[in-house]
C-alpha cells in the first residue's frame, strides 16, 4: 500500500499510499490528492477532510478527475487531524477544480 515514505505537512505526519487505496482508509481525518514529482517534492491537487476517508477519497470526488489528468500518483492520509490548506505555504498547489462530472472530465482528456 505505501509508495515510499510519509510526508510531514505543517508538523503533521501523513501516511503516503497509492492513490487508489483511499477505499481502505477507514476513519475520520484529512487526505490529499498528490503527485510525487521527479525532484522529490509533491504537488497537491486537493486537500480535504472527511468523517470517513474511505467513502470520500474515491473516483467520485469532485477533484479526482482533474488530479488524475494532472498525474496524481499518491494519496496522503492522516487520521484524526484537520488541516487548513491556506496555512501551508510550503506546498505546491494546483487546485483548479473542474465543474464537470468526473466522467465528463476524463472523457475530454
Amino acid at each position: 500500500m505505501a509508495i515510499e515514505d510519509a510526508c510531514v505537512i505543517d508538523g503533521v505526519r501523513f501516511m503516503s499510499v497509492y492513490h487508489h487505496d483511499g477505499r481502505f482508509m477507514r476513519g475520520a481525518g484529512t487526505f490529499a490528492f498528490c503527485r510525487r514529482d521527479a525532484d522529490g517534492g509533491r504537488t497537491v491537487f486537493c486537500l480535504d477532510a472527511a468523517q470517513d476517508i474511505s467513502r470520500v477519497a474515491l473516483p467520485g470526488h469532485r477533484a479526482w478527475a482533474y488530479a488524475v489528468t494532472q498525474g496524481m500518483n499518491e494519496l496522503l492520509v492522516v487520521f484524526g487531524e484537520r488541516l487548513d490548506a491556506t496555512a501551508l505555504p510550503s506546498l505546491r498547489y494546483d487546485l483548479a477544480i473542474d465543474e464537470r462530472t468526473p466522467q465528463e472530465a476524463l472523457a475530454a482528456a
